[in-house]
């Protein structure tokens, strides 16, 4: 069977289009997808992939979020991380996890579904930003509290005490041109990735609807933390159109921070698709045990609110 050939999804003011009309998103996150396509080993499931893909697109989803980063600890393994990690340390991969994105790029347009495509993450389930802390800096990640599946018991400390170590990651002077060599390394090298199913670069794929930076990225306080975050967006988002002209760029922000930092960290000219998470539930705005629907109308109104 041919495979249909996927149009780039292009942006004109605030309006998305594929083939010249007007493309409305509607997306899902399936972080493991580059495990689950590895081509052997006991991550890999390309028949659930397919099932998966075809049951999301029969519910009318037309694009995927998934990593295309994550991180092994110097320290051995670590609770609550994906596994095997793509990079094993900086600027060493996995090939057969390469491979496995590969494969699933390659099946998005039997299914007329494309990727965003993250390339790092602010959370402790793939590594992320505060690997690439603990790299730097030789030192344990201290993580929140969060559930270790193989001693099956809950262990971690302060939030606040994570947020402060992986804030470094684009925060800390002392660490920020060695945390964004890799950084910037790992773009250039999956931007710039021939694809080992299709032949296509990635730069060149239309199945990627947008490259996004993390997901996301945490604010830091302060006029000093402001200026950083922004340059970290920009420095990383021009390095990315350089690489790629044909894709959008995106941060993957989230929007519980308010209007000012939504524009702070959408303010680079070279960031051309608008990312707000909103997570009702995680936030405290509804309430699961309230079977009336009060929760789910103040849900709503802060939505709109925030737009």
């Amino acid at each position: 069977m041919t495979q249909p050939t996927p149009q780039f999804v292009t942006r004109r003011g605030a309006q998305l289009l594929l083939d010249n009309q007007p493309f409305v998103v509607s997306g899902a996150n399936y972080w493991q997808a580059m495990n689950l396509g590895m081509p052997s080993g006991p991550s890999s499931n390309r028949a659930r992939v397919l099932r998966d893909l075809a049951d999301l697109s029969s519910r009318g989803i037309n694009m995927i979020r998934i990593l295309a980063a994550s991180e092994a600890s110097q320290f051995g393994k670590q609770p609550d991380r994906m596994y095997p990690a793509l990079m094993q340390a900086p600027g060493q991969y996995d090939d057969e996890v390469f491979a496995g994105l590969d494969w699933v790029l390659a099946q998005l347009p039997r299914f007329n579904m494309y990727a965003t495509v993250s390339l790092n993450n602010y959370w402790t389930w793939s590594g992320g930003a505060a690997q690439y802390v603990s790299w730097a800096t030789d030192t344990r990640i201290p993580y929140p509290v969060q559930w270790d599946p193989v001693r099956q018991v809950f262990e971690g400390g302060d939030y606040q005490a994570y947020l402060d170590y992986t804030n470094r990651f684009y925060a800390d002077p002392q660490i920020y041109n060695t945390t964004q060599r890799w950084y910037r390394s790992h773009i250039e090298r999956v931007v710039s990735r021939v694809n080992t199913v299709s032949g296509t670069r990635y730069s060149d794929d239309p199945a990627i609807l947008a490259w996004e930076l993390m997901n996301e990225p945490q604010i830091v306080e302060g006029p000093a933390g402001e200026k950083q975050v922004a340059r970290w967006i920009d420095d990383s988002a021009r390095l990315i159109s350089e690489l790629d002209p044909h894709h959008l760029i995106t941060t993957g922000a989230e929007s519980k921070n308010g209007r000012d930092w939504f524009r702070i960290m959408h303010g680079s000219p070279a960031i051309t698709l608008a990312s707000c998470h909103f997570w009702p539930l995680n936030w405290g705005y509804y309430n699961s045990t309230d079977p009336s629907s009060a929760s789910v109308d103040y849900s709503i109104a802060k939505m709109r609110d925030f737009k």
